[in-house]
Parts: structure tokens; sequence; C-alpha cells
């Protein structure tokens, strides 16, 4: 879901189930706007708005070559640390462990964003979905547990999987996360899946897979098509393009599609019977449909669909392929619009849904797509009835049972519902036995009663988009997770089940190291505190600082109880040592500029801020601010300065957001005003992006960089690094926390979870 637009947080104010917290959510949605009056509805913008970051975003096919390189050289070089090797060949004692999330202790679990779902077509036992940042998963028992399957590709991020329906074990991956594709924001936090370079093929049911096929420049995959009367003649719709394979995948040539370079964006394809296809794209003027002669050789504009809508999805009916529906929106006033063809998607006529209602729920079905009709919509038909088909928008999954005529809707964004369906719909599909699945931002639900009843299947379906996670040294079994468009998750036993504290985006999360039930969450619907583990609380009024809002917030770890914060607002610093109740401005003595964010140190009063961008000012003090230093800018550097850590030794370390290779992106220093040193890159994968970074607590020269293909470490002040433990999937890492003895340290990834790892002493 779109960060800040949660729609599922406006609906439900919070969704907290922390009492005090919960009452103090709900008195500030309240005062917010309704979803069907928000119109700002632009992700990055949004984020921007609500944590004060300039986001940085790598959606380029240079980065996803460079990337995906990358992890064949790791595949290679540290074979027995994959995810996934035998036992017998991990010969480190330092091996990851999986936190989840993938059970809760009441209530429905929820997953991470759905990109694509995939049924076996004649066992209904066999699914498979792609998700935004946690690969391919497959499972045998129609969705009561989940096995990931592509686990050290390289990129995670996918946007389309397929299966040929006349070999059943034969898959084709789509690499590329459709909506966010690689974007970075403030200190150790890596917001965006890894960008995706071409499509892979399987011949095993996904035990196995090739290396990719390269589509042009195209970084996002948004659909694949294998006609089921030919395996092949494959279709895949790209960011750059509409791609056709007649030799099963082992090649594919670009279809112009319109004036220029005939290379739209392309979002749906649908087969129109024997081998003909329809397909939608989108460019400056709009979105249109086309239509396809025999073999999908040539390609002609559909007639019916005005100029005037915007992206669009479609579908056809598989046992009447003639008849077909495409969901879109109206490009000035966003309301849905939904058209129908009966001839293979050459002529289109509206449904007219403008002036229709739910015949069960008194809401307009123009509203389906909500706010963010370009990013989530969803369109299926049933396999045996044509005139039965279900359209997913924002909050609502509408079903029509006769063609078009009329509409109810079939899902609650009520956890407490026997029809709860997570919001913001994106994938759907039918298995062998007729019952249905959708994917979502909350990942997989099924129904097998025409959507009456939903049942969620992501039990052990790990492929949550973690921002930020919490631990306590006082209890080690508390963590919080905060994830992408499914707030802040709990667990008081180290992962073995969760419970949900807030709906909506969960942005970061802390816990005092003294005491584990004190902590503070940020949502996109506040920032809220509680000491007693959330039963009362209420939003954090960030007393002292003067706007009472803050964009950037870091735990000091010099302060064993982890209750000294500093906030960045309005680009001054502020400090709390009371847990962010009370708030002191930080003396500015010599520093010039607005400060983006800041770091402490190990040592009291050393703090690193940064000014800027590309790369920014490093400014450093070390007596709390009465004197700053502006250091000198190393050289060479490629990107924006990301986050930084200071030893107990008073080494400074800093990274970038940067990939270029002959660039630098990571510097230590003993005395930053005197210049900075270039770390040694060996050991670390060249060419990837580094997001977070941390210094052992009591291991001098130790430190520990996250990255897009997981976390390294550096015993030597940077000199050298060494692939952290064996297990971990090749997986971008948005966060890393470390317990103040240095006995275990905890990641948050986009796309995979949490992972905890013992430290070797």
């Amino acid at each position: 879901m779109n960060i800040a637009g949660s729609a599922l947080s406006r609906v439900a104010a919070g969704l907290l189930l922390c009492t005090g917290i919960a009452q103090a959510a709900e008195e500030r949605g309240a005062a917010d706007s309704s979803w069907e009056d928000e119109r700002d509805h632009d992700e990055l913008a949004k984020r921007e708005r609500f944590m004060g970051e300039r986001l940085r975003r790598d959606n380029d096919a240079a980065y996803a070559r460079s990337l995906m390189a990358a992890a064949a050289r790791e595949r290679e070089a540290n074979a027995r640390l994959m995810a996934g090797a035998k036992a017998g060949d991990i010969t480190l004692g330092e091996v990851w462990t999986n936190l989840g999330p993938s059970r809760m202790s009441s209530g429905p679990m929820d997953s991470g964003r759905i990109s694509a779902i995939v049924t076996h077509p004649d066992d209904s036992s066999i699914v498979y979905v792609a998700s935004a940042g946690g690969g391919v998963w497959r499972s045998l028992d129609a969705g009561a547990s989940w096995k990931a399957m592509s686990d050290t590709l390289g990129s995670l991020g996918t946007g389309a999987l397929a299966i040929d329906a006349n070999l059943p074990n034969r898959l084709y991956l789509g690499l590329g996360d459709t909506h966010r594709t690689g974007f970075l924001s403030g200190p150790s936090t890596s917001l965006g899946t890894a960008p995706g370079l071409g499509v892979l093929k399987s011949s095993d049911g996904g035990v196995s897979w090739s290396a990719p096929v390269l589509l042009g420049d195209s970084t996002s995959i948004r659909k694949i098509l294998v006609s089921p009367n030919n395996s092949n003649l494959i279709l895949v719709a790209t960011d750059q393009g509409l791609y056709r394979s007649t030799n099963a995948g082992a090649s594919y040539q670009l279809q112009p599609l319109g004036a220029g370079d005939g290379k739209p964006e392309v979002w749906s394809i649908a087969w129109s019977g024997s081998n003909r296809f329809t397909a939608s794209t989108k460019d400056g003027s709009g979105g249109r449909i086309w239509f396809s002669s025999e073999q999908a050789a040539g390609w002609t504009p559909s007639n019916g669909v005005p100029a005037t809508v915007g992206r669009i999805t479609m579908a056809s009916a598989p046992s009447s392929p003639n008849i077909q529906y495409a969901l879109t929106y109206h490009s000035v006033t966003a309301l849905t619009e939904i058209y129908k063809s009966t001839d293979g998607g050459q002529d289109w006529s509206s449904l007219n849904v403008g002036q229709e209602s739910y015949v069960n729920h008194a809401e307009p079905v123009r509203k389906l797509l909500g706010t963010s009709e370009s990013y989530n919509q969803m369109v299926v038909v049933n396999p045996t009835t044509p005139n039965i088909a279900y359209f997913g928008g924002q909050l609502r999954l509408a079903r029509t049972g006769d063609g078009g005529a009329t509409f109810s809707l079939v899902n609650s964004t009520s956890t407490s519902a026997a029809n709860y369906v997570h919001p913001d719909f994106h994938a759907a599909a039918y298995d062998a036995a007729n019952r249905l699945y959708v994917g979502n931002d909350g990942g997989v639900f099924r129904s097998g009663d025409a959507g009456q009843t939903w049942t969620p299947r992501n039990d052990g379906l790990i492929t949550h988009l973690v921002y930020g996670i919490a631990s306590s040294v006082d209890d080690l079994g508390e963590l919080l997770v905060a994830l992408q468009d499914n707030g802040i998750f709990h667990s008081g036993n180290s992962g073995t089940n969760y419970s949900r504290m807030a709906g909506g985006d969960g942005f970061w999360a802390l816990l005092s190291q003294n005491d584990a039930r004190k902590l503070i969450i940020a949502t996109n619907g506040g920032t809220y505190q509680s000491d007693d583990g959330g039963l009362t609380g209420g939003v954090l009024e960030f007393d002292g600082i003067p706007n009472g809002a803050a964009s950037f917030i870091d735990q000091s770890p010099a302060v064993a109880s982890g209750e000294t914060l500093y906030a960045v607002s309005g680009g001054k610093i502020y400090r709390s040592t009371d847990f962010g109740k009370h708030w002191q401005a930080v003396a500015l003595n010599g520093l010039v500029g607005n400060v983006r964010w800041v770091r402490a140190g190990r040592n009291s009063g050393v703090l690193v801020a940064i000014v800027g961008y590309a790369p920014g000012q490093i400014w450093f003090t070390l007596d709390n601010g009465a004197h700053w230093t502006q250091a000198p800018t190393p050289a060479n550097a490629d990107g924006s300065f990301l986050d930084a850590a200071v030893g107990d030794d008073n080494q400074f370390y800093v990274i970038s957001d940067g990939y270029r290779e002959g660039k630098s992106r990571i510097w230590s220093s003993f005395d930053p005003a005197g210049g900075w040193a270039l770390a040694g890159w060996g050991g670390l994968p060249a060419g990837v992006r580094l997001n977070a970074l941390k210094a052992d607590p009591v291991r001098n020269g130790t430190i520990y960089v996250g990255t897009d293909l997981g976390i390294y470490r550096s015993t030597n002040k940077g000199l050298t690094f060494t692939r952290l433990g064996a297990g971990l999937p090749l997986v971008s890492v948005s966060d890393i926390w470390i317990a103040r003895d240095g006995s275990r340290l905890r990641a948050g990834t986009y796309g995979r979870g949490v992972w905890n790892l013992v430290l070797a002493n």
C-alpha cells in the first residue's frame, strides 16, 4: 500500500490492539480525511512528507546487471553460506535463524506484498506465489505451508510468475518488483526491493532456475503469459515494452506498440483464444488496449476505450476467451471504470459503473480503486462461468455474477470478520478445485464459497517488507517489527508468534534496553509511546520540539539504557534522556546548514550529522554539540551519505547509497577532520548498494554492513570483509539491531522478514 496513504489505517485509525495507544490513534485518525477524498497517492511523495527524507530510486538496468553479477559471484565464493546449503557444508558456528513473522497468536496472519499467484492446472494442492521482495514460494498443501524457492537468485524483487498449463513443472519468473524497485531513505532504512533483470525459467517446479534472459533494459516485469495452445509462445509485459518468445523462453523479441520507440509501459496481457492476445499499455497519452493477430505477430489498437484512462488490467474468461474485462480509471477524476469485450478484445464497451452501487453495500463502485488507482488493480474471471468475475482495488473486492450488470462487495477490512481480506489487490488465480486465491499487500487469501468467507493462507509465508526492527537485552524475546502496510508486529517470544500492535504502514520502532515494556512506534498514523508494553500510552508529543514532530530518531548506543534519543526536526538536532517524553535542543555551534540525519557514537557526546545530498556534508562533534567540525568530503564519493557509526575506540565509519564501481561508498577515520580512508572493499560484493551500518559494542574495530545481498562483517576497521553467518538469503537488509553485550545480531530484510544470529565469542 502507498506508504502514507494506507487505506486500512485510514479506515481503522491505526487498528491498534494495545488499548491505550489504540485510543490515541483513534482520536488522531478522526481528524484525517477519508480515503475517498485523498488525492495525493504518490508513494514517494507521501514517504517524504511523513519521514522528511529525500528518497533515491535506483530503477535502472545498470544496477540490476551489477546486482545479478555480484550475486553470481557470491553463490560461487560463499557457496557453503548460502540459504539452503546442506548442514554438513556449513563450517562456521554462526548460523542465521529466521524469526518470521510466520504465525499470529490471535487473529489473521498477514504477509508481504504479492505480485503473482499461479496454480497447478490439475492438482489443487500445488500453489506458487511471487512476492514483491521475497521471491518465489511454493505450497504443496494448498497454502497451509510454504517453502521459499528462490533465496539465492540475487534479486528477490519479483513482478510476474507464469505456469505452462501443458507442462506444469515449467515456470517463468519475471524479476523486478512492479511498484517499488529499489529506493532508499535515511540511515539504516533501505526501503525498496532490489531491481531485477529478465525472465528466468524453471523446469522442475521452481527447484532450480535458469540464468535470466534479458529483455532490453527493462527492470520491471508486470505479466507473463504462456499460450494455452502453444508452449513455445510466451508474451511478457515490461516497463519498457512487450516481448514475445517463440522458442519457450530461449530468446525474446520486442513487439513494437505505438509511436516513438514502440516501448510503452505494458501492464497486462490476456488470452483471446487460439494463439491471439490482448495487451494494455500506458504512456504519456494515456492507457490503451491492443489486440493481436495469430501468434501475436502483429498488434492493432482496440476500439471503445477512450484515451482518458490510465493503467489498465485485463482478464479473459478461460472457457470463452472472447469475453474479457478491463479495470481502469479516468486519468482526471481517478474514478474507477470497467469495460467489457465480447470479441476477443477488438471492441470494448463501458459497464457504466459510475452509475452503480454495490447491491449489498451503500457505496458506489466507481470508488473501487480508491486513491491508489495505478497501484492496486486485479481482475480474474471464473474458469467455467464467463459471467462471474472479480475486481480488486484499494479497499474493496467486488464480484459480478451477471457479466457486469451488477456488483457485490465480497470482502471486509475488519480483521474479525469472516470475509476479512487485506486491502490493495494485485493478483488472483483459481485452482483446479474452483477455489479463488487473491494476493494483496497482506499476502494470500482463499475463498471456496464465492467470496462469502475467506481464509488467510499466510502461515509460514515469510515475505514481509521490513522497514525497521527493535529488540531489547532486558528481554531478548521482545521484538517489534515495522512493516510495509502491515503496521507494527510484536512478538514476546523471539518470533514464535506475533500479534498486531498497529495497522497501516509501520515506519520504525524502539525498545528500552533496561525495560522492554517501554516502547515507541511510528506509523503513517502517528508516533506513539507506552511504558507498559502498549496497555496504556498515547501519542508521542515531542515536548520541546517546536513543531511537535521529528523526521528522524536515533537511539544512542552510548547509554546502556537505550533511553537517550536524538531527533532531527526542521534541520535541527534534539536530545531526549527520558525515552522521548521531553526534548532539548542540541547546540549546533559552528555547524552550517540543515541537518538531514544524525547518529550517536558509542562514547558520550560523539555525534555525526549529515547536511545535504549528493553526497552531502559530514559534521561531527565530540562534546554534544558545543563544537562542531566539518570533515572533508571523501574523494570520489558516489550517491548520498546514508549511514554512520562510531565505535568505542572513536573510529568513525560512513557509507553512501551509491553502487557504481570505480566510485567510493564506505570510509573510515580516527580523525575525520584530517580526512577519510577508503575502507577496503575486499569481501564486500562489488557494485551492490550498502543500506545499513553498525559498530560492534564490545569488539573494537568490528563493523557490520547491511547490503542488498545480506550482511558483511569487518574485524579490522573496514580493511577486509567476510559474509556474516550461514543461511541468510541473498536479500536486501534494511535494518540491523545488535545487543549491547555483543551476543547477538538481528536483521530486518525487505522481503524475507527478520533474522537472528548468535555471534561467536
